[in-house]
């Protein structure tokens, strides 16, 4: 063989055995959701989860956390720690809830336009401490400023699984839930 294919032959056997190293993904399998009901508490029928118990899974068991949450629209109840805009994607607002000591993994919920009243946008303060909405009519004329999130407010987010990303869990589509009483 010439050097030139060789070099093809080495490169391509490289990346089919770099590729399953790159995936980030954690595809739900039969194992995966058999190790979910062995390793991890089954998830409630209101899929109301408090942010530690998420963490926890997802800390101590990755793949069989994978497996129990995968594919499913859940409710997380924590405590926010920081608010941005979003970027691409359509998404208006990304929210990251964690505990204080940051010791386990964060949950950040992307939301998407279809997820604030029409006419409304989002404002960040410039400490991002805090969300505000802007309701506005046609004109483009403000009718109102409202609060809308602040950074340690504890909240109830619904929101899509979607995948885990450098270390955090990502839920997407979300929603503020109502006010409620919610145990943490």
């Amino acid at each position: 063989m010439t050097p030139i294919p060789n070099i093809f032959f080495v490169l391509t056997v490289l990346l089919f055995c770099a590729f399953p190293l790159v995936a980030q993904d954690f595809p739900t399998t039969k194992i995966a959701k058999m190790d979910a009901a062995s390793y991890l508490q089954p998830l409630p029928d209101d899929r109301v989860v408090p942010l530690k118990v998420i963490a926890g899974d997802f800390a101590a068991h990755p793949d069989a956390a994978a497996g129990k949450y995968s594919g499913k629209r859940i409710t997380v109840i924590g405590r926010i720690s920081a608010i941005n805009n979003g970027n691409g994607e359509n998404k208006v607002l990304v929210v990251t809830m964690q505990d204080p000591s940051g010791n386990l993994p964060a949950v950040r919920a992307d939301f998407f336009y279809g997820s604030i009243p029409a006419n409304s946008e989002i404002q960040i303060s410039s400490d991002g401490s805090s969300a505000t909405i802007v309701r506005r009519d046609r004109s483009g004329n403000i009718l109102a400023q409202d609060p809308y999130l602040a950074v340690d407010q504890r909240v109830a987010i619904k929101g899509d699984f979607k995948e885990v990303k450098v270390g955090d869990i990502v839920l997407t589509s979300c929603k503020l839930e109502p006010k409620r009483k919610y145990k943490e």
